[in-house]
């Protein structure tokens, strides 16, 4: 019996300690494997377009480009990846405007690992785009 390949995950955020507990946690799962790391929005669409991803990590509050303005392009250049906006900043409207702009979920950067896991299983699992 072969097992399902690992769902590869790209995470987005200017902070290295997020990025590194991010990576760690995400790697202690046996079904996800960290494809790559970015610092930023441009990084952010660069490596979406170069690893075509499973599922993305999208902070938006990063320098050079935010991620809100990147996660457009990030649709485009990587159709089929699901992606996650984690943010700190949270408004009234700031999940509708996520959602709307083609991200499947929307968690607040103070939820713990436990629901970004659940968050990239639902998505994973969703058969809507």
């Amino acid at each position: 019996m072969t097992s399902a390949p690992a769902t590869g995950v790209l995470i987005c955020d200017d902070v290295e300690m997020m990025r590194t507990l991010l990576r760690e946690a995400l790697e202690a799962q046996p079904s996800l494997h960290v494809v790559g790391e970015a610092r930023d929005g441009d990084e952010a669409v660069t490596e979406a377009r170069r690893l075509q991803p499973d599922v993305i990590l999208l902070d938006l509050s990063m320098p050079k480009r935010t991620g809100l303005s990147a996660l457009p392009e990030i649709v485009q250049v990587a159709p089929a990846a699901k992606i996650i906006v984690l943010s700190g900043f949270v408004t009234s409207t700031i999940a509708e405007d996520v959602l709307a702009l083609g991200a499947q979920q929307f968690i607040e950067k103070g939820a713990d690992i436990v629901a970004i896991l659940d968050a990239i299983e639902a998505v994973v699992t969703s058969t809507v785009r």
